[in-house]
C-alpha cells in the first residue's frame, strides 16, 4: 500500500460521501430524543453522541450541560477527551506500517528502541498491541499523579514518563493479559522511530487530514478544538461535581503523559467517522485487519475480548468492535459490522466511566434499527394521532388509535428508554374508525420515560407517543 495513493483515495471518497448524504428527518428526531432520555437513565451531566449510517451520513447531537456559568448546553460541535479510544488510532498506524513493510508485528523492541529498565527488550510489537507484554502500567504508579499535579505546566516526553514511573513487570511476555498504558507509550515511540516524525504528526498525516477528522487534537501539542465540553469532577471529595474545565484543560503534564495511549480530544461525529472508516476495512489489508480482530479473553465487563488495540464485545445480541476510554471524561466508540453502523458516545461527567455508557450506545443503535424498519404509513398522516391516557400513568395505560386500510395485524407496544419492550397488546375486531387498547399490570415498571408505538403487520409504524410512569 503506497501511503500517498491511499491518502488521496480516502480524501476523495469520504469527502464526496459526507457531502452527498443526509440523515432522514424522522431518524434525526428519534436519535435526539433517545440521547435526551438516556441522560436521565445514566444520570450524567452531559453527552455528545453520533451515529454514522451505512450510506455515510452522520447524525450528531448533544444532551445536558457543558457550562453552568455562563449557561451552555452541549451540542454536536463540542469536543471531549476520548482517553484510551486513542489506542485504536495508534494501533491502526502501527498496523498500517506493518502492511507497508516498514516494520513487522513480530519485531522485538530492541530492533527499534533503546533499552528501558524493567522492560524486556524481546517483547514484540504484537504483544504490546494486545497487552500481553507484562509491562507495568506507569499510570498505576502512586507517585505519578501527585508529581503531575505539582507541575501542571510540564510537557513530558513519553520516554521520560516510562523511565520515571515504570516498575518491575507483572509476568513474562506472552504469559497473560494485563492492560497497560505503557504498551502504547512505547508504540508511540516506535511510530516516531519508524517515521522520523512525532507520533501525533504521523497520525494526522495518515488519518486525520485524509479522513477530514478536523476536530482531533493532541492538546497541548496541537491547537485546541474550537469548542470543548467542560469536564465536571468532584474536586473536594464531597460527592458533588464542579466545573473543572479551567484546571483539566490546562493540565499539560497529565495530557502529555497520556501521549499515544490517551491524549486526544475529538467530537462524537469525528469519532463515529473514525471507527467506521477503520473497521470498514479502508485503512488496512484484509489480512492485517483479520490479525487486528484476533482476540484474547480479558477480565473486562460484558465478556469483552481484546485484539490489536481493539475491543470486541456484544451489546445484547449485537456484535461490535471498538474501544472505551476514561481520563476524567469517558468515551465509548463502536462499530457494528452486521449493521455497518458506528456509534460514539462521549461524556463530561467524572462520576461515570466508559462502561456506564454501554446502555446509551445500545439505545442509539436500537433507535437506528427501529427507524429503518418503520413503515411509511401514508394513511396515518391524515388520521387522528394516537391518544394516550392517563399520562402520567401508574397501573394501566389506555391508547386510542386509528388503523389504516389493508392492515392484517396490529398491536400497541410499550418500550422503555433503552428501547426494550416492556408491554404489548394486540388490537382486535377492526376495521373500525377508532379503537381503544388497554395495557394493564404496569404497576411494577420503574418510574420514568416510556414510548408507546403502533406495530402494523410486524413493523413499527411512524406514530410514537411519549408517556411517563409515576
Amino acid at each position: 500500500m503506497k501511503k500517498s495513493t491511499s491518502v488521496l483515495f480516502l480524501f476523495l471518497f469520504f469527502s464526496l460521501q459526507s457531502r452527498a448524504q443526509t440523515v432522514p428527518p424522522k431518524l434525526d428526531s428519534m436519535l435526539h430524543r433517545t440521547l435526551d432520555s438516556m441522560l436521565a437513565v445514566v444520570n450524567a451531566k452531559g453527552f455528545g453522541g453520533a451515529v454514522q449510517l451505512p450510506n455515510g451520513a452522520v447524525w450528531a447531537g448533544g444532551a445536558g450541560i457543558s457550562s453552568a456559568n455562563p449557561s451552555e448546553e452541549i451540542n454536536a460541535d463540542h469536543a471531549f477527551n476520548i482517553g484510551s479510544v486513542t489506542k485504536t488510532i495508534t494501533a491502526a498506524c502501527v498496523l498500517q506500517m506493518a502492511d507497508e513493510g516498514t516494520l513487522s508485528l513480530g519485531d522485538s523492541l530492541h530492533q527499534w528502541l533503546d533499552t528501558f529498565q524493567y522492560i524486556n527488550p524481546n517483547i514484540t510489537v504484537r504483544q504490546l498491541l494486545r497487552h500481553q507484554s507484562g509491562i507495568y502500567d506507569v499510570f498505576a504508579n502512586p507517585d505519578a499523579q501527585p508529581l503531575w499535579l505539582q507541575n501542571p505546566d510540564s510537557i513530558w516526553r513519553q520516554e521520560d514518563i516510562i523511565t520515571t514511573f515504570v516498575r518491575p513487570p507483572l509476568f513474562q511476555p506472552g504469559a497473560s493479559f494485563s492492560y497497560s498504558n505503557t504498551n502504547y507509550l512505547l508504540l508511540g515511540l516506535l511510530i516516531e522511530a519508524a517515521s522520523g516524525k512525532p507520533y501525533y504528526q504521523e497520525l494526522r498525516e495518515r488519518f486525520f487530514t485524509p479522513l477530514g477528522l478536523g476536530s482531533l487534537s493532541a492538546m497541548p501539542l496541537e491547537p485546541r478544538p474550537p469548542s470543548i465540553a467542560h469536564l465536571w469532577l468532584d474536586l473536594n471529595g464531597d460527592g458533588q461535581v464542579e466545573d473543572a474545565h479551567d484546571f483539566f484543560s490546562n493540565w499539560n503534564s497529565f495530557a502529555t503523559a497520556s501521549g499515544a495511549a490517551g491524549i486526544y480530544y475529538a467530537t462524537p461525529s469525528d469519532m463515529a467517522r473514525w471507527m467506521r472508516a477503520y473497521m470498514g476495512g479502508t485503512l488496512l489489508s484484509p489480512a492485517m485487519m483479520a490479525q487486528a480482530k484476533a482476540t484474547v479473553s480479558t477480565p473486562f465487563n460484558g465478556g469483552t475480548r481484546y485484539g490489536l488495540g481493539l475491543m470486541e464485545r456484544n451489546f445484547q445480541t449485537y456484535k461490535a468492535f471498538g474501544h472505551g476510554g476514561d481520563a476524567g471524561y469517558s468515551a465509548s466508540v463502536w462499530y457494528f459490522p452486521a449493521q455497518d453502523v458506528s456509534v460514539a458516545v462521549l461524556n463530561n461527567d467524572g462520576r461515570r466511566n466508559s462502561w456506564t455508557l454501554a446502555p446509551v450506545v445500545l439505545a442509539l443503535l436500537k433507535t437506528y434499527i427501529a427507524c429503518t424498519t418503520m413503515v411509511s404509513a401514508p394513511d396515518l398522516a391524515t388520521a387522528e394521532p394516537m391518544r394516550v391516557f392517563p399520562n402520567p400513568f401508574s397501573g394501566e395505560l389506555n391508547l386510542s388509535v386509528n388503523i389504516p386500510a389493508g392492515i392484517r395485524e396490529a398491536r400497541v407496544v410499550l418500550t422503555n428508554a433503552l428501547g426494550e419492550q416492556v408491554a404489548s397488546e394486540p388490537l382486535r375486531d377492526w376495521p373500525a374508525d377508532q379503537q381503544t387498547v388497554r395495557l394493564s399490570s404496569l404497576e411494577k415498571l420503574p418510574a420514568g420515560l416510556y414510548f408507546s408505538t403502533l406495530v402494523l403487520d410486524g413493523r413499527m409504524a411512524t406514530g410514537t407517543t411519549k408517556v411517563v410512569k409515576n
